[in-house]
């Protein structure tokens, strides 16, 4: 499986003490899906709260990293992380199929070989150009989400140092996509390769993401947190309306300027 890559890679994923209901969940999936990943798996969070049973199934280590912004639990997580990469995700990412690890694998020696600063294993945003003469794709620089937190390798020295111009994620993707410079390519892979569903939005589940609970036969008790309330999912709805007329970059632009757009609190 190649030793040297294992090395390479720590998967990171990113959480906080309001969502521990959702470890239990992440990691039945996990095991269920990647059963074989090859890669030390963290968890980021507060505090410890909780951890036990979880850590030992999936997380080889819990980083409490205190209850500070997400730059400054960012900052503190990669400190204590050894590999030049980081396969960064959130705590809702949940896997829906059976991860490949042969192509896991293979995406990350083309991470290294053309030296990105992260590669993307999902087409969102889609919009990227042809990657010379691979089957990779490449985001134009200062453009609306060529930085985002979807699953994906990331550089561990270039997160750092573009998280530790922000403050939350949400500051993250929306500022960050216009703060990278330099010739290093931003890559994504043409079709979705990390086969995860985004599940939880806003704090609420999304309905696939409920539907997929479900239909594993997962225990959780969805009085914890529901499906959104009518007010939400009229103003994403509407939300989604503006971003399918408008063209993304100028939009977000406009937003950045302004201090536009619904800032979630959890981190």
């Amino acid at each position: 499986m190649g030793a040297d890559q294992v090395k390479d890679l720590t998967v990171l994923v990113n959480s906080c003490d309001r969502y521990r209901d959702l470890w239990p969940v992440f990691a039945e999936l996990w095991r269920k899906y990647w059963p074989d990943c090859p890669f030390e798996t963290v968890l980021m969070t507060e505090s410890e709260a909780e951890t036990e049973g979880v850590e030992k199934a999936v997380f080889a280590r819990v980083l409490a990293c205190g209850r500070e912004c997400w730059s400054k639990m960012m900052a503190k997580a990669l400190k204590e992380i050894d590999t030049p990469y980081v396969m960064m995700l959130c705590d809702d990412y949940l896997l829906a199929e059976k991860v490949d690890t042969a192509r896991i694998m293979k995406r990350l020696e083309e991470m290294k070989r053309h030296q990105a600063l992260n590669l993307r294993l999902i087409p969102n945003p889609k919009g990227g150009k042809r990657f010379g003469e691979t089957d990779l794709m490449e985001y134009e620089k200062n453009t609306a989400y060529c930085v985002a937190t979807q699953a994906g390798f990331w550089d561990k020295e270039f997160l750092a140092e573009l998280a530790g111009k922000v403050k939350s994620i949400w500051e993250f993707e929306r500022y960050g996509s216009f703060a990278v410079t330099g010739k290093r390519p931003l890559l994504h892979t043409a079709t979705k390769e990390f086969p995860f569903v985004d599940a939880v939005h806003k704090g609420y589940w999304e309905k696939f993401g409920k539907a997929l609970v479900e239909k594993e036969g997962i225990k959780y008790d969805f009085a914890k947190r529901g499906l959104p309330p009518l007010s939400v999912r009229l103003r994403e709805g509407i939300k989604s309306a503006i971003f399918n007329l408008v063209p993304t970059t100028p939009l977000v632009r406009l937003q950045n300027a302004f201090g536009w757009g619904w800032k979630e609190k959890r981190r």
